[in-house]
């Protein structure tokens, strides 16, 4: 992962998370959250199955739960219990501004001049 700190702290750290700091399954896997969250706080398998849906194959449970446990430690996840053996996770406003960010880059590239 990023050599950023994940302590958590008021301040702004030059080396926090960026967009290319995260893998390719960890970027997907915010905007499955974000995208799920609307709807309500989604759960693991939620976004498991939304992912499954966007890849040519079965998403590994392993790999689900160690990259939201990343992402929680990056401070772009947070987890909630929902029931005794179930998490719900939401993406942070840190995560938010990685993906407007992105949004503003991809329809700066976008535009054209016609």
């Amino acid at each position: 992962m990023s050599d950023a700190s994940t302590q958590p702290t008021d301040e702004t750290h030059e080396n926090a998370t960026t967009w290319y700091d995260l893998l390719g399954f960890q970027r997907d896997l915010l905007l499955v959250a974000a995208e799920v969250e609307g709807d309500e706080l989604p759960k693991g398998l939620a976004l498991k199955s939304r992912l499954e849906g966007r890849y040519s194959g079965e998403v590994n449970h392993g790999r689900l739960y160690t990259n939201l446990s990343d992402l929680e430690d990056e401070g772009l996840i947070e987890s909630e219990e929902f029931d005794g053996r179930t998490n719900a996770y939401r993406v942070t406003d840190r995560a938010r501004e990685l993906l407007a960010g992105r949004r503003d880059e991809l329809v700066a590239v976008l535009e054209v001049d016609e």
